[in-house]
């Protein structure tokens, strides 16, 4: 732990790098901060803290930045969360729930970009762990069929599917009828191991007419095994936080999210997780990523199903995003609980 002058010197430092984004003097040190300490005193205490690796000096003749070290620091000991405003709140419920998830995960995203001026992402749920409201069967030729899978959720997912040549309108009927009546409100991962299992020991016209397709349930679920959706907004709203010298790193920063591959990584790391969770600089494990800064919280209906999180420059204002992530997430599980089949 630092001493109290190291923590004040440190505080004043990291609350001008967020309003101003600019190296941090001692003489400003002197004059804004409640120490009584010379600018001499404060630059040995400097000194120390630079030494201990919780600020850095960018050029000998500039004053001092904070460090990933510095950030972690005062995001563990000093933030106070501000509460959320009133209009915030009203901009952020007063969404109407569409049809699809989708699109009201995209509705959430544009509109907590907008409100945080960052990135902001939603992975949302693994199709395969939906549940099933129900599947339909639209004919395209002879041999090709399109598969419509509608989750409780509004998940719509199509799946290209090669069908036998005597399959008949009536035929694709019959089995869209029996997946519909057997396997609704069932996880789509459970689905194809049930119902292969059931064809085995089931000997009826239907499961004949499934047989003469058996590829079909083997395809069909097959294809909905698939990483998180990721979906993002707000790519606008962070171009307006960085300079014109800036650019050749900006396009390094959206060639790494739209790959969405750093995305999964933290997500796998604290998928597991309740709470807010806030990565800075280097904590975000990418080469390209170390001038920026994370808050994340998960949205679940009884188990974690997907993340929320904000990406904007390293001295965000933490305190002011904390809020609207932390109520976003819980009004995602909010809907997600009073919207869709058993625990999706």
């Amino acid at each position: 732990m630092l001493s109290e002058r190291e923590e004040t010197i440190l505080k004043i430092i990291i609350d001008e790098t967020i309003n101003k984004n600019e190296p941090v003097g001692s003489r400003y040190i002197s004059k804004v901060g409640s120490l009584n300490l010379s600018p001499a005193t404060i630059r040995n205490i400097m000194s120390d803290l630079e030494d201990l690796g919780y600020i850095a000096q960018p050029h000998t003749s500039s004053g001092r930045v904070p460090t990933d070290k510095g950030y972690r620091y005062y995001i563990d000991e000093f933030i106070n969360v501000e509460e959320l405003n009133t209009n915030l709140v009203q901009a952020i419920y007063g969404l109407n729930p569409p049809l699809n998830v989708i699109d009201f995960f995209k509705e959430i995203s544009r509109k907590v970009g907008e409100l945080t001026r960052s990135i902001t992402f939603i992975a949302a749920p693994k199709l395969n762990s939906m549940y099933l409201k129900h599947i339909d069967f639209v004919r395209l030729n002879n041999v090709k069929i399109l598969a419509i899978i509608v989750t409780r959720t509004g998940m719509i997912h199509n799946v290209l599917m090669d069908i036998e040549k005597e399959t008949s309108e009536s035929d694709l009927t019959k089995i869209s009828n029996y997946l519909n009546t057997n396997f609704a409100d069932m996880a789509l991962h459970d689905i194809k191991r049930t119902l292969i299992s059931e064809l085995i020991e089931n000997k009826t016209e239907l499961d004949k007419i499934i047989q003469k397709n058996k590829n079909l349930g083997s395809k069909l679920f097959d294809s909905i095994n698939i990483e998180n959706e990721i979906i993002f907004e707000g790519t606008f709203n962070f171009l307006e936080k960085f300079e014109q010298n800036d650019m050749s790193r900006l396009k390094n920063i959206y060639k790494t999210l739209e790959e969405k591959t750093f995305i999964y990584d933290i997500v796998k790391k604290c998928f597991s997780e309740n709470g807010i969770k806030i990565f800075v600089g280097s904590e975000l494990g990418m080469d390209e990523m170390t001038d920026l800064g994370m808050v994340a919280k998960c949205y679940r209906r009884d188990n974690v199903i997907g993340y929320l999180g904000v990406i904007g420059p390293k001295n965000m204002r933490y305190p002011s995003v904390i809020p609207i992530v932390n109520y976003t997430a819980d009004l995602i599980s909010k809907f997600l609980k009073n919207y869709g089949g058993k625990d999706e």
